[in-house]
């Protein structure tokens, strides 16, 4: 019989494993413009304090709790607060297993196969699931949500390198406060100035062009696309509750 082994110090899922599964580890992440925010590699133009970040665009307060709630059943739950108005692209829970032992994944009711394509497999939807060599199903369920009126509920399936990646993520909805239209390479990253940003994405098709290109055309598009981003006030909260059931 399989158990559900999962390694979590610091409420930080570090490693598990489910039969010959093996995953992690999981964290949160939210950036700006010009910083990024991650508890499991290397962060960007940061500083922490405990559980307050400081960003170049907002200071924010993190609560993440990583909890096992029954034998074959992961729960990760994670609010983050303005501590003053700031801009955000998004907020996000992410899980990492690895490929191997995962035939298929399955998200939007398509099911794709890995090929490293490292396309965002982006879509308005609650679940995504992994099917594994051994017919295990691993559910991984947006169960409760907060996006303070700013933000709006996506889930993501990734095929890179040895993993499959999974995100619970909160995104800017329309009206939006800033568009980031960029280009960038390993040598640097070029940057439109807003007016024209603003431009480009309120154009008619703009948006469906450039709205994260990149993310959604995978690793042979050039990394050129066009970021949203809203504002939160002081005091407001973005959450997120996402379950990760094996069966």
């Amino acid at each position: 019989m399989k158990k559900l082994q999962a390694e979590i110090i610091n409420n930080r899922l570090i490693t598990g494993q489910y039969g010959d599964i093996r995953f992690g580890p999981w964290s949160f992440e939210c950036s700006d413009r010009y910083s990024f925010v991650t508890l499991s590699d290397q962060c960007r133009n940061t500083r922490q304090v405990g559980d307050h970040w400081q960003l170049a665009e907002g200071d924010w307060a993190l609560d993440y709790q990583t909890s096992r709630i029954d034998p074959a059943t992961l729960r990760i739950r994670t609010t983050l607060s303005a501590r003053r108005d700031g801009l955000l692209q998004d907020a996000v829970i992410r899980l990492i297993f690895d490929k191997p032992t995962i035939q298929t994944g399955e998200i939007a009711g398509r099911k794709y196969h890995h090929t490293d394509s490292d396309r965002y497999r982006l879509y308005p939807v609650r679940t995504v699931r992994l099917m594994g060599t051994d017919g295990t199903i691993i559910s991984v369920t947006l169960d409760r949500y907060d996006g303070a009126g700013r933000f709006a509920p996506y889930m993501y399936l990734r095929d890179r390198g040895d993993h499959w990646i999974i995100h619970a993520r909160l995104l800017p909805i329309a009206p939006v406060d800033h568009v980031w239209l960029r280009w960038a390479n390993r040598f640097f990253t070029l940057s439109a100035p807003d007016w024209l940003a603003h431009l480009v994405w309120n154009f008619p098709g703009g948006k469906a062009v450039f709205w994260r290109l990149r993310e959604r055309l995978g690793r042979r598009c050039p990394e050129i696309q066009a970021v949203p981003l809203n504002r939160l006030k002081s005091s407001q909260s973005l959450m997120l509750e996402v379950t990760c059931r094996f069966a």
